[in-house]
């Protein structure tokens, strides 16, 4: 009986893979760099998204003071709540991924 409440609320708290959503806003893009030693990861805010964004899409986005341009490959996409992570990468360590934070954001056919 324990071990079903342990796997329901550590189900309860795991975002959902899902194949596209609609952003409600703009995102926070966070780029990462591998370097031989170490990597590092920079964020960046008001990252502009299409209406409509899917597992399989190639987004265009602007970022930087110097407005660099970067396509930005849409591998995975989880959906919690309100709130979403487009992931550049199927799988790996999802904190030295490139990846687009956005809330609100809602599941393209389901309520939010």
């Amino acid at each position: 009986m324990m071990l079903a409440a342990t796997v329901t609320a550590t189900a309860a708290r795991e975002p959902d893979n899902v194949e596209a959503v609609e952003p409600g806003g703009p995102g926070i893009l966070t780029k990462c760099r591998n370097w031989l030693v170490a990597s590092t990861c920079n964020t960046y805010h008001h990252i502009k998204l299409p209406p409509r964004v899917a597992v399989g899409d190639a987004i265009t986005v602007r970022f930087g003071s110097s407005q660099k341009e970067y396509t930005f490959p849409v591998a995975r996409i989880a959906h919690k709540g309100r709130h979403c992570a487009i992931f550049s990468e199927a799988d790996g360590d999802w904190h030295q991924i490139d990846k687009i934070n956005v809330a609100p954001c809602y599941r393209v056919g389901k309520e939010g």
